[in-house]
């Protein structure tokens, strides 16, 4: 037998789905080659006292001499998104400190596994707790404004999925989809809606009564396409997107099954969720926000860990060993946050949206308001963030509507339903990425489960948008 007879073949590398980190570095770059390849240009701007932040002042657009970025612009990029997000990144380590308190009292792997052996006490109970969460953080969203705060409850809500027999996948849907519907159907939002309607001179939340039918018509689609996923997954366990993912540190063996809740931990439950209950009230009452928020989980933890009767070095101990698992998604917020800083400073963001917002002059009518969320939602992948997007936008869509004579209110409604839908699958967003991390769902998993969903909730919204051009939707 020769020598090349007796060699074996190679065997081929089964192609893997690049590292978040990964893909995040590759948009990064395609953002750094953005600034060589579009022109620059940029909007003035001017402080507006009604919404209390710079805005753009629409015909401004204007050349500017280029200023492409470098490999070294490269890298910086990284430290300056983690510092330009430094207050999401910060609030995410706290909150893994907090749940590191209570997840060392057992409190929480009581409750699940109590509402667990309950719920596979009868027929649907597990589908009916996804519905009320979903409609949970479909209105923590749609009305009081929350998002990032709402990554506190994935480990929990995972936990949960996994032990009715769904997966992972199904845990981070419950709060994603609740909260990107939420804020794309959003009725009442402060921080998007609100600030729409200020910046284009409509009356504060008016025309609500049409978007609390979409965001009705949207919650039932988010329903019905979760729980057919649902029973999908029930039915055979190996069509789950992430069958090849390791969860273990998620599921609840018998011993964690049989825990009972004592005085305790039903104090430790009272103080989280009641702590949870008075901050929702301060962030509609007093507008607090991440600085608040950190500091309130810091001071939550402590509580939790009192109640308990914890002692100082032990709950040290679990705080810091809370805020280690939250180390991926938290430093991964920051570096995403970097390719906006890429574009921004590359003077070719505003010459992004500049020449998204000219298509609409060219097109139909009737079609105006759904086409306007589309560029609404292609501006999203750039701009993810609601106020900031609001900023940049609205005061361009409100006088562009003028023009090609559709109602100011539904400039506002295509803007919401643009922002917030596709938060759900934008690579280039924190929270999504922060999200999928916690949760350990890759994000091409993630993806083949969102897009048709997204999909679906975008013909929504456009069947909406072109309802209220029809209509008229106002007052103006």
């Amino acid at each position: 037998m020769t020598p090349d007879e007796n060699r074996k073949p190679k065997e081929r590398k089964k192609w893997e789905f690049p590292d978040t980190y990964v893909l995040i570095a590759a948009l990064l770059f395609l953002a750094v080659l953005a600034t060589w390849v579009l022109p620059a240009g940029s909007y003035e701007r001017v402080y507006d006292e009604a919404a209390d932040r710079d805005v753009v002042q629409a015909g401004t657009y204007a050349a500017v001499e280029s200023n492409p970025a470098s490999i070294g612009d490269f890298f910086l990029a990284v430290p300056q998104g983690l510092v330009k997000n430094a207050s999401t990144v910060f609030f995410i380590f706290i909150i893994g400190g907090c749940f590191g308190v209570v997840n060392r009292t057992g409190a929480l792997t009581g409750l699940i596994s109590q509402t667990i052996r309950r719920s596979k006490g009868g027929k649907g109970s597990g589908e009916r707790v996804v519905i009320l969460l979903l409609l949970v953080f479909g209105l923590a969203g749609g009305v009081v404004g929350m998002a990032e705060e709402c990554m506190m409850f994935l480990p929990v809500l995972v936990m949960l999925s996994i032990g009715l027999g769904y997966d992972a996948v199904v845990g981070t849907a419950i709060m994603m989809f609740g909260v990107a519907c939420g804020y794309g159907c959003a009725p009442v939002n402060p921080f998007t809606v609100g600030l729409a309607q200020s910046i284009a001179g409509l009356p504060m939340f008016s025309g609500m009564w049409l978007r609390w039918i979409l965001w009705a018509c949207g919650f039932a689609w988010s329903i019905f396409y979760v729980l057919r996923y649902c029973r999908r997954i029930q039915a055979d366990p190996s069509r789950s997107l992430v069958a090849d993912c390791d969860y273990e540190e998620f599921q609840m063996d018998e011993a964690h099954m049989g825990i009972a809740l004592r005085k305790r931990e039903i104090g430790v439950l009272v103080s989280f969720f009641g702590g949870i209950a008075v901050l929702v009230v301060m962030i509609i009452l007093k507008g607090w926000y991440m600085t608040e928020l950190t500091a309130y989980f810091f001071f939550l933890a402590i509580l939790c860990g009192v109640v308990y009767g914890m002692g100082p070095n032990t709950m040290a101990k679990a705080f810091v060993e809370g805020m280690q698992t939250m180390t991926y998604p938290a430093i991964l917020v920051g570096i995403a946050t970097g390719i906006s800083v890429v574009l921004e400073n590359g003077l070719v963001l505003d010459t992004i949206v500049h020449g998204l917002s000219q298509i609409l002059n060219y097109t139909p009518r009737i079609l105006n308001g759904g086409l306007m969320m589309l560029v609404q939602s292609a501006i999203n992948f750039f701009i993810p963030s609601g106020t900031g997007q609001a900023a940049v936008t609205m005061p361009l869509m409100a006088p562009l509507a003028d023009v090609i004579d559709i109602t100011r209110q539904t400039s506002v409604l295509a803007f919401q339903l643009g922002d917030g839908c596709s938060n759900a699958i934008i690579p280039t967003g924190a929270m999504l990425m922060g999200s999928l991390a916690i949760s350990k769902v890759p994000y091409v998993a993630w993806v083949k489960f969102a897009a048709k969903w997204l999909v679906g909730l975008l013909a929504i919204g456009f069947a909406f948008c072109v309802f209220a051009v029809a209509i008229n939707y106002g007052p103006f």
